[in-house]
């Protein structure tokens, strides 16, 4: 029996490993392969593993783990862990083998810990309810939706229509709405660098002002962002370029951030009860 209760963190483990060493190797996670709607498939699937994962709590080693304690500190370690690591090396966590692993590993911790103990005898427990169920909504719309996600750029002209754009790998995709630059404004420091530029283009019927770090939504899953203009004559600016970021999923992980939100009013009005009582 005891030698049955390792497999699992010893899996855990071992999958970790290999996922640091495809890290250390340099190899890419082919994430573009997860598309639409691969990934709806795919997501499908690991629900119905971790279903099956809690059915067979009493029966199965690998779910007595996974509802663990050890199994939560374990999800909890890895994943500051991983943020850490890769927000000094600011690698792309979509693309780690690691990061795929132990976040695959904390959402499928998460669900069951949350069917767990969606209710006692008292009834529904709905802070608790609320607050994992708003994390594991935010954390699997990002995780699942990453495939999905576009980050194109294109040049604007003046004098032309812009009907393409393209992505990091340089292949090119159609612009949803065509654009074109319409008028562009540059204010300098005294030191001659830029204090604050912004565009004004035409996308498809409407006129849209761009500022940096300011972007203009385009549609509700599509934003369009200032990252760069003609420094070579600003002052008769003959184009710019615009960052044109699809995130299809963005509202699913919005949702899932409100449901935390509630969650944490809620457990903070019934503390106050439970100390008024």
């Amino acid at each position: 029996m005891r030698e049955e209760r390792n497999i699992a963190p010893l899996l855990l483990g071992a999958l970790l490993i290999a996922g640091l060493l495809l890290d250390w190797s340099a190899l890419v996670f082919p994430i573009d392969i997860f598309r639409f709607p691969v990934n709806i498939l795919s997501m499908l699937l690991w629900l119905a593993v971790t279903i099956e994962l809690y059915l067979k709590r009493e029966k199965w080693a690998a779910s007595r783990f996974m509802l663990s304690g050890s199994a939560t500190t374990l999800s909890f370690v890895a994943m500051v862990g991983l943020g850490v690591v890769f927000g000094i090396q600011l690698t792309p966590a979509t693309t780690s083998y690691t990061a795929i692993i132990a976040t695959l590993f904390l959402m499928s911790h998460l669900l069951l810990v949350t069917l767990r103990g969606w209710r006692d005898v008292r009834g529904i427990r709905w802070r608790f309810v609320v607050n994992h169920l708003g994390l594991l909504i935010a954390i699997g719309a990002a995780f699942w939706g990453a495939p999905d996600r576009e980050e194109l750029r294109a040049v604007v002209e003046y004098d032309k229509v812009t009907t393409e754009a393209y992505d990091s790998n340089g292949a090119m995709r159609v612009l949803d709405k065509e654009m074109q630059l319409e008028d562009f404004e540059v204010e300098y420091y005294d030191n001659g660098t830029p204090e604050r530029y912004e565009a004004r283009v035409r996308i498809g019927e409407e006129q849209a002002t761009i500022r940096v770090n300011k972007p203009y939504n385009i549609s509700l899953s599509e934003s369009a962002y200032l990252v760069s203009y003609d420094t070579q004559s600003p002052d008769e600016c003959r184009y710019c370029i615009v960052e044109v970021v699809r995130e299809p999923w963005r509202y699913a992980i919005a949702s899932g951030i409100v449901l935390m939100l509630v969650g944490a009013v809620m457990m903070f009005l019934g503390r106050t009860t439970r100390i008024k009582s």
